[in-house]
């Protein structure tokens, strides 16, 4: 969706010349992103059930600020500062800069930014999902995870939990510009604040040292999109956070590769196929574990005038365990089916219906991609085997 964009210049800000302050710009931009759902996990193998319950969520709902200033030459300076709003309570809206933020320099040759902010890897294949990656339809219940936390660089948040659909912290990134069709972006991100905090799991005294490269690929031309993209962590101690065992260096790994094509300006087909690997080098003096699973997201989508309809289907395959006295965990499968239709009211507003359920096998514990039923699927296990259904009605206006 185009923002509309709130200009104002800045004149004389600090004693600076009123001819250097014309040269940059402020853009204020935003999103209220909110439904009213039904939503429940019932059926438990092991750990706890989730009743029907009823709530509204802000999903992802943000503002932020973007700027940028000519430096002559080709050559510009800018910036975003983007945060969460919680429109629903008010209570946890978040921070100052706790979504994608940074500062960086553009020109001819792309663009470099420092900061926080989408890995490569998340932002390669965002536009397949319908809900945009947000809410209980959104393809993270199948893909970039196993449902199970994970610490490392990322800090307590989504990021523990969804492994590969990071925004990652303390960043450099670099976008290429692009050339017939071709660009790509990769990032490194250190260790940080994250590095001796014990609510990471990463301790001081471990000599652990996180850290996350990622990386993409597009081609996009007329109709169609491709993408290839990868994932790499160090030391984020997933296997060991999972079975509670001390710390260990380990690296976890994940490619994906995406393709869409739209056919007669109205259909939309695209598919999506994942592979993640996570090894520890030791797990409780038992030598190394190496956890691997294959994911695959099929989407259709049609949209005629105001109307868009789109359903999509994620699945999640068994998962293969290796070593330190494990073997293959079964049951392990999980499945996603959502189904979406939307009325724009103008290119701003959009009503919005949609429902989705997500089946586990006995030993799967996938949960709704950012919004879980509560704050206690933040935790190992909390229902492994539970079946995840929901429903919303919403409305997303963008400014």
């Amino acid at each position: 969706m185009k923002l509309k964009r709130i200009t104002l210049v800045v004149m004389g800000l600090a004693g600076a010349p009123a001819i250097a302050a014309a040269q940059s710009t402020v853009q204020i931009y935003g999103t209220a992103n909110l439904d009213i759902e039904s939503v429940e996990a019932t059926g438990a193998a092991s750990g706890q059930n989730f009743a029907r319950r009823s709530r509204v969520t802000s999903n992802s709902s943000n503002i932020g600020f973007r700027g940028n200033e000519d430096l002559g030459a080709g050559l510009k300076a800018f910036y975003q500062i983007e945060s969460a709003v919680n429109f629903n309570d008010g209570t946890s809206s978040g921070f100052w800069a706790s979504r994608n933020s940074g500062v960086g320099l553009q020109g001819g040759w792309g663009q470099f930014l420092l900061g926080q902010w989408d890995s490569p890897y998340k932002y390669s294949t965002l536009r397949f999902d319908p809900t945009g990656d947000t809410g209980i339809g959104a393809y993270t219940g199948i893909l970039g995870g196993t449902g199970s936390i994970t610490a490392g660089q990322g800090g307590t948040n989504f990021a523990q939990r969804a492994s590969f659909d990071r925004r990652v912290s303390n960043v450099v990134q670099y976008w290429t510009p692009s050339w017939n069709g071709l660009s790509g972006r990769f990032a490194y991100g250190t260790a940080g604040a994250q590095q001796g905090s014990a609510t990471t799991g990463v301790a001081e005294g471990s000599g652990l040292k996180p850290s996350l490269f990622s990386a993409m690929a597009a081609y996009e031309t007329g109709p169609l999109y491709a993408t290839l993209a990868y994932e790499h962590h160090k030391d984020f101690e997933p296997l060991n956070t999972l079975l509670g065992a001390p710390a260990s260096n380990g690296r976890d790994e994940a490619w994906k590769a995406g393709v869409s094509y739209r056919l007669l300006d109205r259909f939309t087909l695209g598919g999506i196929y994942e592979r993640l690997e996570y090894r520890a080098d030791d797990i409780n003096g038992l030598g190394a574990l190496e956890r691997k699973v294959n994911n695959v997201y099929l989407v259709g989508k049609y949209e005629t005038g105001p109307h868009s309809a789109a359903l999509a289907y994620g699945w999640k395959g068994d998962e293969k365990l290796s070593g330190a006295g494990f073997s293959d965990l079964p049951d392990s499968k999980a499945h996603q089916i959502t189904a979406r239709y939307g009325y724009s009211l103008s290119k701003r507003t959009q009503l919005y219906a949609l429902a989705t359920r997500i089946t586990n096998g006995s030993n799967a514990f996938q949960e709704f991609g950012n919004t879980p039923i509560t704050s206690t699927t933040l935790f190992q296990d909390p229902s492994r085997g539970a079946d995840s259904t929901g429903f919303g009605l919403g409305m997303i206006h963008s400014f």
